[in-house]
C-alpha cells in the first residue's frame, strides 16, 4: 500500500482520540492532524507492511424453538436393507417437549417459558389425582394455564395501547420514572445494589431489571384503563330509581330476631335457673353454663349468630320448629324471657328474645343515592373496560377463538412435562 494511504488511515483512525485529548501539538483551530503526533505508532517506511486487519466475530441471532417433538424410535428386528414403515404414532401421541405456540404483538410465546413458574403448581395438581384421572388433571390445568395467558395478553394490547395513544407517556419520561425507582430501592438497602437485586429476587422472585420493567408496564396499563374506564353513559336519576326498585329486597331486608334458649337436664336444675333468672341474673351467662344448659353453650344458647329471618308481623312469625318454645317466644317483647317450657321427658327449656332487628334504607336518603350511583358508575366502567379490551384483542388477532387454540398447546407440553408422555387431543 502507497505510503499516503496509510498515512490517510492513520488521521482517520486517530480522529476520534483528538477529540477527548487535551495538550496535543497541532494546532487547536486546525483540522490537520501531523503524523509526527503518533510517530512510534506506525511504521510509513516505503517496505512497510499494510495494517493488520482484525475480524470479529459475529454471534448469529440465537433462534427460537418451533417445535420440539420427540418419538419412539423404531427399528427392525434383524439386519439388512432399512425397511420403511408406515408412521403409526398420531401427531395426537407425539411427545411435545417445547414449541412457539404464538406471539402476542410481536413476542413470541415458548411454552417451556411459559410454564416455567407454572409447573410446581401443575405437578402438585396431578399428585392430587390417581394415574386413570388424567382428563380430571386436564381441567384443573386447563384452567390455571388459561387464568396466566389471559392475563398475559390482556396485558400486552392494553401496554400496547397505552404507548401509542398517549402522547404524554414518553420513552424519556418512563426512564426517568423507572430509574428514580431504582435508586429508592437500591437507597433502601444502604445504597448496595447487590442486596437491592437479592432482595427482589427473594420477594418477588425476579431480577431488579424485570422488576422495573413490570412496574413501567404496570404505570403505561394504568394510564389506558383510566382512559377506558371514563367512556360510558353518565348515571341519572332514573337510573338511580330504577336501580333501587330492582334491588328493593337488598335495601329493605326482612327482619331478624335474635333469640336465646337455655334446656335443662331435669325439672331441679330448670327451678335453679328460674330462681336465678327472677334475681336478675344474665340470660346469657345462664345459657353459657355447661352445668345448667345443654343447648349450644358454646355460644351462650344463641339460635343463631345471624339472627333469624320473618315476613310479616312478628307475632305470626314462626321462628322455630317446636310449637311450644315459638309460641311463648313471638308474645315476648326485648330482653323479656318466657319458662320453664315443658319438654320431652324431663328436660325443661326457657326463651329470651334479645333483639328484632329492622334495617330499611330509603332512596330519600342521600347515602343511599350515592351508594346506588356508585355501584352504577363500577359496573358500567367495568363493562367498557371488556368492551375496550376484546377490541384490542380481536385487532390483535388474539380473541377468545385464538387464545384457546395457544391454551391447548400449552397444556400438550404441560403434559409431556408432567407424565412423561402424551395422550391427548384437542376433543380431550
Amino acid at each position: 500500500m502507497p505510503n499516503d494511504s496509510r498515512i490517510r488511515l492513520v488521521k482517520i483512525g486517530a480522529l476520534p482520540i483528538t477529540l477527548f485529548l487535551t495538550g496535543c501539538a497541532s494546532d487547536p483551530g486546525s483540522n490537520d492532524v501531523q503524523l509526527s503526533e503518533f510517530s512510534g505508532t506506525v511504521d510509513t517506511s516505503a517496505g512497510a507492511s499494510s495494517p493488520r486487519t482484525v475480524y470479529a466475530p459475529v454471534n448469529s441471532p440465537k433462534q427460537e424453538p418451533e417445535t420440539l417433538v420427540i418419538r419412539p424410535l423404531e427399528t427392525t428386528g434383524h439386519a439388512g436393507e432399512p425397511i420403511i414403515q408406515e408412521q403409526q404414532a398420531s401427531e395426537a401421541s407425539a411427545a411435545v417437549y417445547d414449541a412457539k405456540i404464538g406471539d402476542i404483538n410481536g413476542r413470541p410465546i415458548i411454552a417451556s417459558r411459559f410454564l416455567e413458574d407454572l409447573m410446581p403448581r401443575l405437578r402438585a395438581e396431578a399428585a392430587k389425582f390417581e394415574p386413570d384421572q388424567r382428563r380430571e388433571w386436564r381441567q384443573e390445568a386447563s384452567q390455571i394455564i388459561k387464568r396466566k395467558l389471559e392475563g398475559m395478553i390482556r396485558d400486552e394490547v392494553l401496554y400496547r395501547e397505552g404507548r401509542a395513544r398517549i402522547p404524554e407517556i414518553t420513552p424519556q419520561g418512563l426512564a426517568m420514572f423507572v430509574e428514580r425507582i431504582r435508586e429508592n430501592i437500591i437507597r433502601n438497602e444502604s445504597g448496595s445494589y447487590t442486596k437491592a437485586e437479592q432482595r427482589i429476587l427473594e420477594e418477588e422472585n425476579v431480577t431488579m431489571d424485570e422488576f422495573l420493567a413490570s412496574l413501567e408496564k404496570q404505570v403505561v396499563i394504568k394510564e389506558i384503563l383510566d382512559i377506558a374506564a371514563e367512556d360510558y353513559a353518565p348515571v341519572s336519576w332514573l337510573d338511580i330509581q330504577n336501580e333501587y326498585n330492582r334491588r328493593y329486597e337488598y335495601f329493605n331486608p326482612n327482619p331478624k330476631a335474635f333469640f336465646r334458649i337455655i334446656t335443662t337436664q331435669d325439672s331441679e336444675t330448670a327451678d335453679t335457673v328460674t330462681k336465678r333468672l327472677e334475681a336478675g341474673d344474665s340470660f346469657s351467662d345462664l345459657a353459657s353454663d355447661p352445668n345448667l344448659n345443654t343447648y349450644a353453650v358454646d355460644r351462650g344458647g344463641i339460635f343463631k349468630i345471624e339472627g333469624t329471618e320473618f315476613e310479616g308481623e312478628f307475632t305470626n312469625a314462626r321462628l322455630i320448629a317446636i310449637d311450644d318454645l315459638n309460641n311463648a317466644l313471638v308474645t315476648l317483647d326485648e330482653g323479656e324471657w318466657a319458662g320453664p317450657i315443658a319438654r320431652t321427658g324431663d328436660r325443661q327449656s326457657f326463651v329470651y328474645l334479645e333483639q328484632i332487628q329492622q334495617v330499611s334504607y330509603s332512596l330519600e336518603n342521600e347515602e343511599v343515592q350515592l351508594r346506588i350511583e356508585q355501584h352504577l358508575k363500577d359496573a358500567r366502567s367495568n363493562e367498557a373496560l371488556d368492551r375496550f379490551v376484546k377490541r384490542l384483542r380481536e385487532r390483535a388477532n388474539l380473541g377468545k377463538d385464538r387464545a384457546d387454540e395457544m391454551a391447548i398447546e400449552l397444556l400438550r407440553v404441560a403434559e409431556t412435562r408432567v407424565y412423561g408422555d402424551v395422550a391427548f387431543s384437542a376433543s380431550n
